[in-house]
């Protein structure tokens, strides 16, 4: 191992900036692509239930690693509850490196004072890790308890190298886990441990006693998934632990990435994909690049440029952590704070904030909780479709990043790039996704704006930060097309299909189950008992008509949901055919076919149930039976048959059909349109 590769922990990295010119505005639309069904897990590592980290944590980190200390930590959840931070999502209490006695058994405290019952840095008798006599005095379960008492998480922090990262000027620092995660994964547990920060020091492969290495060789990747394939064989044995007293789930979020990307430049590489893709079904969550100790606007537009290129692995279950949010810089501006925090809740970032005060005493300061409480830009980052947003536009000086989520709304964030001039951005309801001509626009942050006629709307951002609003589509209104509309823009208002690797990312029924992807590509059948495979973006001929089946994964829009909506449908043909199911019930109501001479013809339409039962008042065909479903907690039912069935609906002879007015029937999905 080359020595100069061994790098002090903290680092400030350079990032070469531009000033953006800010002219007249040229949007670009970006092409996106989609994935499906649950990931691929190599043979390299193991996967991790993913269904109970349902949306990205927000954690309060109280104090600076070295200065946290039980009581900082007991006043940081004090001040969370009685701010209502604690109600709003920021509802996670951790501590970070220092907290462990070190390898030389000595303690934390002015003196090093040496800890007795010690061996290399562990209990002589169990074996576990040590908390610092000094600054954990009643141990890690003390704090534990007083935090779950408050109604918040625990978060604890180690090393999945031979070592944690910080010696404080002696030779050693505190043990990792490498070789011990079954006992320090138990341990945690019993301390009640409901978040793990997975550090990665002290690499394996080197004699070095802390501190991290930047991982550019395939030995040193190769180590480091093997480090997380045991943790994650760590967690999922103790939440299956044959005792159900001794089992808990427990958020693991694994930083070894970051060490692989370090100046935030690296992760395009093939090393850093094979790494990630081993990696990212072994945990939760991922710090993907190095520390950059906030300090600049153009350090977090840089994160939110790496976030967007890697933005295929996040989806429920699977966070991105690019850094810090840094509310407690002396350096960003307010907006600079506010812009990042918009910006991490449309990319469905982790998100983790340091209390910081000069007598380490863990208080969250009236201005850092005002800068914090902000319920709408919350509920966008812990949206339950947890789908990161994606960059749909750029223009003269601004991104344009759009979010589907749970309720049919979209989210939408711009981004000035310049930190000293302001920019005047200009999009549109179907650039951002959507296919309906009438929308409202909700103010989160930023200036009130709303659409123009053709469904355009402009926006002032100020510099060095980002706005934010939620697009509405009017419930009754026109869109322009059902998957294929202006932009590339879709009608689409409802995901009913999850990936079984992020299953709680959609909702079909009133208990939060869906269609399983992974089912549908292997465990679907013909009425007549022949095999079918359906698959995202493929193909499925039923009853003579080809339709595709929703190119989509978990988190996205992937259907209709019929509200009363009027679509443009220049079909030609004898009738139009629905490919579709209800979720509750059968479901319908009345559909109406507009023509071209102003006339219209209306006739009943719907689906039965997804159970296959029948239905009086909507009858079907039914297209395929898939086995099985996901539910909340993951595959369900997998005996069990769903439906989804085809209805058609005549269109007049010689009449020219112009669009589809849909019934108000919120219960009936539909996959796919096509005449025929």
């Amino acid at each position: 191992m080359d020595p100069s590769k061994n790098v002090a922990r903290r680092r400030a990295i350079a990032v070469l900036t531009s000033a953006a010119t800010l002219a007249a505005v040229a949007v670009t639309v970006i092409a996106q692509p989609a994935t499906a069904l649950s990931r691929t897990v190599p043979s390299d590592t193991v996967n991790v239930d993913h269904s109970y980290a349902k949306t990205p944590r927000m954690i309060l980190r109280s104090e600076s690693w070295r200065a946290t200390t039980a009581a900082s930590m007991k006043k940081t959840a004090d001040d969370a509850v009685a701010t209502g931070l604690a109600n709003l999502g920021w509802n996670t209490v951790s501590f970070d490196d220092t907290w462990a006695v070190r390898g030389d058994c000595t303690d934390w405290d002015a003196a090093a004072t040496v800890v007795p019952n010690c061996s290399n840095g562990r209990d002589t008798a169990t074996g576990n890790l040590i908390p610092s006599p000094t600054k954990y005095p009643n141990g890690l379960k003390d704090v534990g308890d007083y935090l779950h008492s408050k109604g918040l998480f625990f978060g604890v922090y180690t090393s999945g190298g031979k070592y944690m990262c910080d010696t404080g000027g002696r030779s050693t620092a505190s043990p990792g886990s490498f070789d011990n995660f079954d006992k320090d994964f138990k341990y945690f547990a019993s301390v009640g441990a409901d978040y793990i920060k997975l550090d990665y020091c002290g690499e394996p492969n080197t004699s070095n006693k802390c501190c991290f290495t930047v991982l550019d060789s395939d030995l040193e990747i190769n180590t480091a998934i093997e480090s997380n394939r045991r943790a994650a064989t760590a967690i999922n044995t103790i939440k299956s632990d044959a005792d159900p007293a001794k089992r808990r789930s427990m958020v693991l979020n694994i930083s070894a990435p970051a060490y692989a990307n370090w100046d935030n430049d690296t992760f395009t590489t093939p090393l850093f994909q094979r790494m990630m893709n081993s990696i990212a079904p072994a945990g939760h969550a991922y710090r993907v690049g190095g520390d950059v100790g906030g300090t600049s606007w153009a350090l977090t537009t840089t994160l939110v440029d790496m976030i967007e290129g890697l933005r295929p692995y996040g989806k429920q279950g699977h966070f991105l952590d690019p850094d810090r949010l840094y509310f407690d810089d002396s350096v960003l501006t307010t907006d600079n704070k506010l812009g990042g925090y918009v910006m991490w809740a449309m990319q469905n970032s982790h998100m983790v904030a340091m209390i910081r005060n000069s007598n380490a005493s863990g208080a969250i300061s009236s201005a850092q909780a005002a800068l914090m409480n902000k319920p709408g830009i919350i509920e966008v980052g812990q949206d339950a479709l947890a789908t990161p947003g994606k960059r749909v536009a750029r223009g003269t000086g601004y991104d344009v990043f759009a979010k589907p989520l749970s309720n049919g709304d979209y989210a939408v964030a711009i981004m000035n790039r310049s930190n000293t001039q302001s920019v005047t951005a200009t999009t549109s309801g179907s650039v951002v996704g959507t296919s309906a001509t009438a929308f409202t626009l909700t103010s989160i942050v930023g200036p009130n704006t709303s659409p123009d006629a053709n469904g355009n709307f402009s926006v002032t951002v100020p510099a060095g930060t980002a706005v934010m609003y939620r697009l509405k589509p009017t419930a009754t209104a026109y869109h322009s097309g059902w998957f294929f509309g202006n932009n590339g823009s879709t009608a689409r208002n409802a995901t009913a299909i999850t990936d079984g690797d992020a299953p709680t990312a959609g909702t079909l029924d009133a208990s939060g189950n869906t269609l399983s992807s992974d089912r549908l590509a292997n465990n679907t059948q013909l009425p007549n008992g022949t095999a079918l495979s359906v698959r995202a973006g493929q193909p499925v001929t039923i009853g003579g008509v080809t339709y595709t089946w929703p190119n989509t994964t978990s988190g996205q829009f992937d259907s209709i949901k019929p509200v009363g909506q009027t679509i443009d449908s220049r079909y030609t043909g004898t009738a139009v055919n629905f490919l579709g199911t209800s979720g509750v019930g059968e479901s319908g109501g009345t559909i109406r076919l507009n023509y071209s001479d102003g006339t219209s013809s209306s006739s009943a339409w719907g689906f039965p149930s997804w159970s296959c039962a029948s239905a009086a008042t909507y009858p079907a065909t039914v297209a395929f039976k898939v086995f099985g479903r996901n539910s909340v907690n993951g595959l369900a039912n997998t005996s069990t048959e769903y439906c989804v069935y085809t209805r058609s609906v005549p269109i007049t002879a010689g009449k020219t059909l112009v669009s589809i007015t849909l019934p108000n029937a919120p219960n009936a999905r539909i996959f796919n349109v096509r005449p025929s």
